[in-house]
């Protein structure tokens, strides 16, 4: 049997070989989808479907509360720490735990300083993932023991690979971390990426120097602060739900604890009900967790269904290609069988030949997907030098890639094989092709009516991606973008404290501002339009709902001038707004004035003024609404372009008595390289050793919000594109051979007297005949279809009308366009000639 597979190989390569452009078309077709297909499933695959490389991954799990919150967030699926403590000593579902915060780092060695992901990990982060070290020693429980007192750090693979040229001399050496001098103790293994997809850190520090690496902020005793993610492994044969129902009981105790505290002395009953009925969830971890891949999951799933359509219409070329080819055969065939050939020995053969054509095309189509996705990665919305997403197939993509050329190749190869394999001998044998190629040329055109649908399909996908990218863009952020540059620095993490956190700003401040061609500069404590918020629970004196939880941002006088936003009524904070209010709690300070956006005073005070009421933050009964409202602000987006603009409330950042990371917004008129080094000289002046970061213009950061909706909008436009070209082909194909078959019937209608328009009309009738039915198709399948992809559009309906007409008319006007060339050479052949064809 091998030696007649190895036969039949031959044979079919001799016979590719003899047809070159029938074979370059055919591996062309197959590559582009094959290569499409094997490019998104490659993404999809690292992004949502790989598991994390550790110890059997499968039994992580990963805790978050469900319910109300009474007190500080940081981050998605937090919890307390002492809360993860509670945990780790008091369950009988998992075998470990261990509790993580990613955070920014500013690292100095060598005379360098530079800004790093970290992360705070327990001492159980590394022997409960099973992560070893490359050199040196990782965590253990012995680093968990006094808060302030474990000044070590490990530096992952890469960042050692990178920073310090592998050298195994870096253990034992001081590195200076948040200005904080820590020894480094050991290096990852190669290949551990930390448990955050799209958040790669570089260096990890025991979690007990949290009150040295997050200046001013000490939660490691604060059960009002959610901040960090406990991961647990589970116990053999504990499922998640036992685990969640395991753990629920004792968390109830915990929390019937935790408001008899005094931090719950001021909450009302109402509050405490509300808070005593949260509860305690557990998630899957074997994937860790990711913002970026709930991102990116529709986005991956909408992509790889539109290169499967595009692979489709390719098998549809080629299948018509093959039909076509083994019609041209039948005679052959039919001689074979004639002398004894099996049906089964010939159809083998000619699936041989497909599925060579298809492993011609999947070799090509590997090579297309590993160039597409370095051109993919780079647009995926998340920093590529903190994203560990490889352009080279893994075993996984290349046995995709494989499984879906043979496939592929035994698909589209069954038609040419059903056909030719039961030909009616004695017409055949007599050269009588046209009687047996009826079906054939049936097939052909049913195939083309199913690469119209498809086409219309992704064209109207396409369509709807564009338009939805133009909503956004024409939208806009509510303020003017052009000539506005944002950058962060953030002079704690270099061994700044607040005080001269402050007068180091302001002489930025004072600086920038006397550059020439700037005319405003404003500082805040959150950068808008990046997907982040900062939230905070808010009375509101004089409104009904009297309650809030407006948008915070801590912002700079200045801040409004420089991106543009008109104050709408009263004025903007001053250089004088300093002074704060001091309450019961010691460390409670609050701004005497504070500014609201539009939708906050209209939600609350309608049509009155919102000036001089005033507001406070909690939510008590009690709370003191001690703040004055001084000024009311143009409405402006905050996370992003596609999100509502939410309420918005924005305080003086002077008069707080913490300080760190600040982004600087620079409005100028100077060219943008210009400006840019500019900026960087002015902070160097200030200190060499404080790394900048994050520089860019805000139109910049606008196209970077919209990655995913460029990256969908692109890709679908271009395999779109991609599948129209090739069923315009498959028509081509199609109609080019049909009037082929009838040359002696176009000769004979000539002759008695048919004009040219009569023979092209006598074509296009048939042309738009299966253009119609594949639109029609099409339209139903897309008013059906494209409510899946209703998440990813903005300001326009999955139906929308245009967008349905537009693709329809033009997958028509391309069509027709096709059919009309065989159908004017149909209206040329002379009628003599044709008389005498066959």
């Amino acid at each position: 049997m091998l030696t007649s597979i190895w036969s039949d190989i031959r044979f079919a390569l001799r016979t590719l070989r003899k047809s070159p452009a029938f074979t370059a078309v055919a591996v062309l077709s197959l590559a582009l989808g094959i290569g499409a297909n094997t490019a998104i499933f490659s993404l999809l695959d690292q992004i949502l479907l790989h598991l994390l490389p550790v110890k059997d991954p499968q039994q992580l799990a990963l805790l978050t509360v469900r319910g109300t919150e009474y007190g500080n967030n940081f981050g998605g699926n937090a919890i307390s720490y002492p809360l993860y403590r509670d945990f780790s000593q008091n369950n009988s579902v998992f075998s470990g735990m261990f509790a993580r915060l990613a955070y920014n780092m500013s690292v100095s060695y060598g005379g360098h300083t530079e800004r790093v992901n970290g992360e705070l990990v327990s001492g159980g982060y590394f022997p409960i993932l099973g992560v070893n070290a490359r050199i040196g020693r990782t965590f253990n429980a012995d680093d968990d023991r006094v808060p302030g007192g474990h000044p070590v750090a490990m530096l992952t693979y890469s960042y050692w690979k990178t920073r310090f040229n592998q050298d195994p001399s870096i253990i034992g050496k001081t590195i200076v971390i948040n200005g904080h001098n820590l020894t480094v103790v050991g290096v990852s293994e190669p290949g551990f990426d930390g448990v955050e997809l799209g958040r790669t850190p570089q260096i990890f520090v025991p979690i007990m120097m949290k009150a040295q690496m997050t200046p001013g902020w000490d939660a490691l005793d604060n059960r009002r602060w959610r901040w960090v993610n406990a991961f647990g492994r589970l116990r053999p044969g504990v499922t998640i739900q036992q685990a969640k129902a395991a753990l629920q009981p004792y968390y109830h105790s915990v929390l019937e604890m935790e408001v008899k505290e005094p931090a719950f002395r001021d909450a009302s009953p109402d509050v405490r009900a509300g808070f005593l009925k949260n509860t305690i969830d557990v998630l899957p971890a074997s994937q860790g967790r990711s913002y970026l891949r709930r991102q990116l999951t529709t986005p991956l799933w909408v992509l790889m269904a539109i290169t499967g359509g595009v692979l489709l219409i390719a098998c549809a070329n080629i299948a018509s290609l093959l039909v076509a080819k083994a019609t041209s055969r039948q005679k052959e065939i039919a001689i074979r069988l004639a002398i004894g050939a099996g049906r089964g020995r010939i159809a083998r053969q000619l699936l041989v030949e497909s599925v060579l054509l298809a492993a011609f095309g999947g070799v090509a189509g590997l090579a297309l997907a590993v160039w597409t996705d370095r051109l993919l990665i780079p647009f995926l919305p998340a920093d590529t030098a903190s994203l560990t997403v490889s352009d080279v197939p893994d075993w996984r993509a290349l046995a995709f890639a494989i499984g879906i050329s043979l496939i592929t190749g035994m698909v589209f190869g069954l038609a040419p094989v059903l056909q030719s394999t039961r030909p009616d001998l004695a017409p055949t044998l007599k050269d009588q092709a046209g009687s047996v190629v009826g079906g054939g040329t049936r097939f052909r055109k049913t195939l083309v009516t199913v690469q119209v649908t498809l086409s219309l399909l992704l064209l109207v996908g396409s369509g709807l991606f564009i338009r939805s990218l133009r909503n956004l863009r024409d939208l806009g952020p509510g303020f003017r973008s052009e000539n506005l540059a944002v950058f962060t620095v953030d002079p704690p993490l270099s061994g700044y404290n607040f005080a001269n956190t402050k007068l180091f700003f302001h002489r930025l401040t004072d600086d920038l501002n006397a550059m020439p061609g700037v005319s405003a500069v404003g500082l805040a404590s959150m950068r808008i339009l990046t997907g982040n918020e900062s939230d905070s629970g808010v009375t509101v004196e004089g409104s009904s709902t009297k309650r809030s939880a407006p948008y915070m941002n801590s912002i700079s006088p200045g801040y409004f001038a420089a991106l543009g936003v008109p104050m709408v009524a009263g004025r903007d904070f001053s250089p004088q707004d300093t002074d704060r209010l001091k309450h019961n709690d010691p460390d409670q300070y609050v701004p005497r004035v504070v500014i609201v956006n539009q939708k906050f005073a209209k939600q609350h005070y309608g049509d009155r003024s919102a000036i001089g009421h005033h507001v406070g933050f909690g939510i008590n009964s009690n709370t003191k609404t001690d703040m004055e409202i001084i000024g009311v602000v143009k409405d402006i987006k905050y996370t992003n372009l596609r999100d509502e603009i939410p309420i918005q409330m924005f305080v003086p950042y002077l008069s707080e008595d913490r300080v760190n990371e600040m982004n600087v917004y620079v409005k100028s008129s100077l060219g943008e390289q210009q400006l840019f080094s500019a900026i960087r000289r002015k902070v160097s002046e200030l200190d060499a050793n404080l790394p900048l970061f994050s520089l860019r213009t805000v139109d910049q950061q606008i196209t970077a919000s919209l990655l995913i909706e460029r990256l969908i909008a692109g890709l679908s436009t271009v395999f779109g594109a991609l599948a129209t070209l090739l069923a315009t082909i498959g028509l081509y194909g199609v109609m080019a051979y049909t009037v082929t078959r009838r040359t002696r019937e176009i000769g004979i209608r000539m002759a008695l007297g048919a004009f040219q328009k009569d023979v092209i009309w006598m074509v296009m009738r048939e042309v738009l005949l299966l253009v119609a039915i594949g639109v029609a198709a099409g339209l139903s399948a897309a008013i059906g279809l494209t409510r899946l992809v209703q998440s990813q559009l903005f300001g326009i309906t999955p139906h929308d009308p245009i967008t349905l007409a537009v693709a329809a008319v033009a997958l028509t006007a391309v069509a027709c366009a096709a059919g009309y060339i065989p159908a004017m050479r149909a209206s040329r052949v002379d009628a003599m000639e044709a008389l005498r064809y066959e």
